[in-house]
């Protein structure tokens, strides 16, 4: 039955409703046991790689499940220090307990470059956390100590929204990432074209311009106003129908200039 609950269409409060008429320790266990049917295998480097597909270094998290439109995953119980880093989760989220134990959340407000510190709730069995993920972050360590219980979470992610890194001390943000791997692979494409002055680069650059991502967009703008700024000028009506605000304003400087 959890698996049903991967589904957009499914609002918030509906979400939750379904979490808290379900027996998420057994839903969970389900889970648990097909990973791991899924992933046995006769070569041991082979079951290796199967796990280490479905773990992320970066959260500690486990995927139990997935689909084109989300995953479920857990985060085992750890005494682990507090995080050096904190990472944005484009989408939508709801955290829920197993078996009934409850943990702590610190939540932060979301503004472009930078944290608020919001208010810290208890997530138990009768209270799964919806999160927003374009306007809130959340922290499953908040007192530094690793988190006593399981962590279980439902993930509807955003994949044009990129993912954002932020000091745990400063609350500014450090870094960012796109969510989407494809978009990461072709970013990271022009970037090595670009600095091996490959002179097919702005052959692939006129492909990507029509990327929806806009650091991909810019990328390639990039590239081709370095052979022909007429050119990467008459694009720039495209690239803002993807109305980014950073973008715009670095279409406004090329403009100026």
């Amino acid at each position: 039955m959890i698996k049903t609950l991967l589904n957009p269409d499914l609002t918030p409060a509906q979400l939750i409703t379904r979490i808290k008429t379900m027996n998420m320790g057994t839903e969970v266990k389900s889970l648990a046991d097909q990973l791991l049917e899924a992933t046995a295998d006769t070569q041991d480097t082979s079951h290796r790689a199967a796990i280490m597909k479905v773990l992320n270094i970066h959260t500690g998290t486990l995927t139990l499940h997935c689909n084109k439109d989300g995953n479920i995953s857990i985060k085992a119980p750890d005494n682990a220090p507090a995080p050096e880093q904190f990472y944005s989760v484009p989408g939508k989220s709801i955290l829920f307990a197993i078996n009934g134990e409850s943990f702590p959340i610190q939540l932060y407000q979301l503004e472009d470059q930078c944290l608020t510190r919001a208010e810290r709730v208890s997530v138990d069995g009768n209270n799964p956390l919806f999160v927003d993920g374009a306007k809130v972050l959340f922290d499953s360590n908040p007192d530094g100590n690793g988190h006593p219980a399981f962590i279980g979470s439902i993930n509807l992610p955003e994949r044009t929204a990129d993912i954002g890194v932020f000091d745990p001390d400063s609350l500014r943000k450090i870094a960012w990432f796109p969510h989407d791997d494809s978009a990461a692979r072709f970013l990271a494409s022009l970037e090595l074209l670009e600095a091996a002055q490959d002179p097919g680069a702005c052959k692939v650059a006129e492909e990507l311009i029509y990327h929806y991502h806009p650091a991909v967009a810019w990328k390639a703008f990039q590239i081709i106003s370095r052979t022909d700024l007429q050119a990467a000028l008459n694009c720039a009506p495209l690239l803002r129908n993807l109305q980014n605000s950073r973008l715009n304003h670095l279409l406004d400087q090329c403009e100026a200039a």
